[in-house]
């Protein structure tokens, strides 16, 4: 179901499946596009439940869903 993504929404899934700790400023610079735009297809990837968040923004974590 990976092909439905975008190549920056593959990329994303690729970084937190190594480092689910990952900030979206530390995303934005290692997919080499804006925070908005990490954003953007983070809010995405939520909606089709690829990525689920667990805890705070701080100290919390991303968690990759089996779809």
């Amino acid at each position: 179901v990976w092909n439905t993504l975008n190549a920056t929404q593959q990329a994303i899934l690729g970084l937190l499946s190594e480092n689910p700790k990952l900030t979206g400023v530390e995303l934005a610079e290692k997919v080499g596009i804006s925070k908005r735009n990490i954003e953007s297809n983070v809010k995405k990837l939520k909606e089709k439940g690829f990525l689920v968040r667990h805890g705070s923004p701080k100290s919390g974590y991303w968690e990759i869903s089996g779809k």
